[in-house]
């Protein structure tokens, strides 16, 4: 039995349908308007032979302002949203870069009971030399 990591999977019909719904959850659908559409229009549906492709509806200006609200305060959403963390003035610097920093972090729960005499010696100045 296979089992697939998340990131190999992010693309199925699942998550597409679930990242369609999220899009679409605050528009609201007016019946009148769009039988009114397409009614005026008798290509509403066009078939592939149509020679009208690209031909769209005029739409009112209030749906545009809408959607480019719902466009900025997405992306504001997102620009607001960040993983990285802050810096810490007091903390001491011991690691070169964040990989290295997160193995300090590891090591330090495994067997920092063992080694605090010893970086307590180091930081007075009372370690004996060998």
């Amino acid at each position: 039995m296979f089992f697939f990591h998340e990131g190999l999977d992010s693309f199925n019909q699942k998550t597409l349908y679930n990242a369609y719904k999220k899009l679409t959850k605050n528009i609201d659908i007016d019946l009148e308007e769009y039988n009114k559409m397409k009614e005026a229009d008798p290509e509403f549906y066009r078939e592939a032979s149509s020679l009208q492709y690209g031909k769209a509806p005029k739409l009112s200006e209030d749906k545009i302002d809408k959607m480019a609200k719902e466009r900025k305060d997405r992306d504001d959403k997102r620009n607001s949203f960040s993983r990285r963390r802050k810096f810490h003035e007091e903390k001491d610097i011991d690691s070169i870069h964040d990989r290295n920093e997160h193995f300090n972090k590891k090591i330090e729960r495994a067997f920092g009971k063992y080694t605090l005499e010893i970086k307590n010696n180091l930081e007075r100045g009372t370690a004996l030399p060998d």
